[in-house]
């Protein structure tokens, strides 16, 4: 008897939430289909019906991206050597 009055009880409590949720959900279906409609949009304006552009594009960026990376490290590695001064070993006395 006790486990259905706790189902009812979940039951009335469900119920009673939904309208608690459904509150202002015409407001926020209006913004996600604008959004929709957006992003709809800027995908078509980037489509690019042709697969070989589209990994010519990735492997040129890739490239400049890895050319940079290397030139930063070679700045980076003359830097250290102007900064680092030759270490003097102690003398055993």
């Amino acid at each position: 008897m006790n486990v259905v009055k706790i189902i009812l009880v979940l039951g009335l409590i469900v119920i009673a939430n939904t309208g608690i949720v459904m509150a202002n959900i015409a407001h926020f279906d209006q913004v996600w289909a604008k959004r929709a409609q957006r992003a709809k949009q800027n995908a078509e304006k980037a489509y690019d019906p042709n697969p070989h552009h589209v990994a010519n594009h990735l492997n040129h960026k890739t490239h400049q991206a890895h050319k940079a990376h290397k030139r930063d490290l070679k700045k980076q590695g003359e830097n250290k050597k102007k900064e680092s001064k030759p270490r003097k070993m102690p003398r055993n006395v």
